[in-house]
């Protein structure tokens, strides 16, 4: 039997495959020409599926954001930008530590869900995965 998690996971997955299509050649721009207030996804991410932890902080114009990453120790963010695609802030956090060469996240925003939701590709295994990260409530 699924946990509750486990079928909140699906279901938000599917309800994101299912509205958007999300492809590589989709335009990018910057905040000023999409009127995106990046701002709004910055705080306490945690998945939905283990003690995985982003902060998200000092967001600034352009694709500058600091982003820090933990599992639960904290694991060496080599890369972090922020951008749009279709319409959605979409975050792009590459990871360089022992044992996360060459991992990165690519997740998207969904307001609506107050939600960031995507892939992570895990480097060692060669294997991507769907994921979903929730604003954690202090």
């Amino acid at each position: 039997m699924k946990s509750f998690r486990q079928v909140l996971m699906l279901l938000l997955c599917a309800v994101f495959f299912l509205n958007i299509q999300v492809s590589a050649s989709a335009d990018e721009s910057t905040p000023s020409a999409t009127g995106h207030d990046y701002t709004v996804i910055a705080g306490e991410w945690q998945r939905t599926d283990g003690g995985y932890l982003i902060k998200i902080s000092d967001v600034q114009a352009g694709d500058q954001v600091k982003v820090e990453y933990f599992n639960p120790r904290p694991i060496h963010v080599a890369q972090s930008t922020i951008s749009t695609q279709k319409e959605l802030i979409k975050l792009f956090i590459q990871l360089q530590d022992k044992g996360y060469e060459g991992s990165a996240y690519t997740l998207f925003y969904y307001a609506e869900k107050d939600a960031l939701v995507g892939f992570y590709y895990q480097a060692a295994m060669d294997r991507t995965f769907e994921v979903i990260f929730l604003r954690k409530k202090n």
